[in-house]
């Protein structure tokens, strides 16, 4: 069982995937469903409100706005999400409109047209005024068909007292699986059961030895996106190399509550004769000897990294538990200026989502990353995230501890050559 920091809203879990900024006419005095609602639906409500919709890391929409009969009952529910922006879920502040391409927003317009359709009763209308349907692939991955799939040798079974588990599967690809060295030019994981919370995958090739902080292909938390590289940009997967999945499993202990867990990691590769020269490098800025007090509403913790080398951030993923309430980067560059990358006033423990620049961020040598993040320890917080205000909580894996992990997937400006 997952715990929720919102109540889904209005009793369905996603609205949107497609981003944007887009021009739209101003919205109808008097809209329909077919030639109104149909399209912003469409664009931007049916890659998750679908028959087989994406998982978002574990986070599915559960029910269906392909037809007027399937969205009519949830229109009151709809025009509620939307109006308070909750749905699409999107929490980087709006000054931030148009940075980052995987960005969930409804125009103002199409906001309003969804209001006034609700309060004229969600008329039909013509049904010849409907666009056509979308036809979707159902490959079962949100980035499609994976060049290849990393399975464990077996289901693995969660016990039924757990609550909190860490544990560690390593799969050997072999040379059936991986013939040759190969760059990732992107990764999907798809939970293997409700009881996963997160993955974090490594690659223990003989060249980096085991040391997990070199190895990072990718991870993942609820309502995290597959992560699809730019050219030029991979990760490097050796030949030889064994693949570890870092699980944490989370659910309620007790009889009868135990599952098999066989989660999976999806990989797409770069062209055989592709030029990769920017290694993607997965790691973090974090503080980590943290301790937040009983009781209080609003504790800072901040660190900061300085960057020798130019480098080019690629996206961005700040990470907590359930205390966790707001994020800020912060670029500081050797000249003494700053520049704020993102701010997350209202962060959401189940939608942690990665932001990706719509332009790659490019911080000359000498910058530092700096990240603050705030907790809430209160009595209120309790009430709506189901923690224990009443002790001191520090860095930990459970997630009733905290974290603070400024998640950065960057690489080198300066092209490397690879063998």
């Amino acid at each position: 069982m997952k715990i929720s920091l919102k109540t889904v809203a209005y009793g369905f879990a996603a609205i949107a995937l497609a981003s944007s900024v887009r021009a739209r006419a101003e919205a109808p005095e008097s809209p329909t469903f077919s030639k109104d609602i149909l399209p912003i639906l469409q664009e931007n409500c049916q890659t998750c409100h679908r028959p087989s919709g994406i998982d978002l890391s574990g986070m599915i929409a559960p029910m269906s706005f392909m037809t007027y009969q399937e969205v009519r009952p949830w229109a009151k529910s709809i025009a509620k999400a939307v109006e308070s922006k909750t749905m699409p879920p999107w929490d980087a502040s709006e000054k931030y409109h148009g940075v980052f391409k995987n960005e969930r927003s409804l125009t103002s317009d199409e906001i309003e047209t969804i209001v006034s359709w609700v309060k004229q009763r969600a008329p039909r209308g013509n049904p010849k005024d409907a666009p056509e349907p979308i036809q979707f692939s159902d490959s079962g991955w949100n980035f499609g068909e994976p060049d290849l799939v990393i399975d464990f040798d077996e289901p693995f079974f969660v016990p039924d007292d757990v609550q909190d588990l860490y544990e560690k599967i390593t799969v050997e690809l072999t040379e059936d699986l991986l013939p040759e060295t190969r760059w990732i030019r992107g990764t999907e994981f798809k939970m293997g059961s409700e009881v996963v919370h997160h993955i974090i995958a490594y690659a223990n090739s003989p060249e980096n030895s085991g040391d997990e902080t070199r190895g990072m292909i990718g991870g993942n938390a609820p309502g995290t996106e597959q992560s699809v590289y730019p050219e030029g940009y991979g990760i490097k997967l050796d030949k030889g190399t064994h693949v570890t999945f870092a699980l944490h499993y989370h659910k309620e202990s007790g009889p009868g509550t135990g599952t098999f867990d066989s989660s999976q990691i999806g990989l797409l590769f770069h062209e055989k004769d592709a030029v990769v020269e920017h290694p993607l490098e997965l790691s973090t800025v974090a503080h980590g000897a943290f301790q937040i007090p009983p009781h209080h509403e609003r504790w800072k913790v901040g660190g900061s990294r300085t960057f020798k080398e130019g480098i080019t951030i690629i996206s961005i993923l700040p990470h907590m538990h359930l205390r966790g309430t707001e994020a800020k980067y912060t670029a500081v560059y050797p000249d003494g200026t700053s520049e704020e990358l993102l701010h997350v006033p209202a962060y959401d423990f189940n939608w942690q989502t990665g932001y990706e620049f719509e332009e790659a961020k490019k911080l000359p040598p000498g910058s530092r990353i700096e990240m603050e993040f705030w907790f809430d320890n209160s009595e209120g917080r309790a009430e709506l995230a189901g923690i224990n205000p009443d002790r001191a909580v520090s860095f930990g894996g459970p997630t009733t501890d905290e974290m603070d992990l400024a998640w950065m997937t960057f690489a080198p400006t300066k092209p490397v050559k690879s063998d």
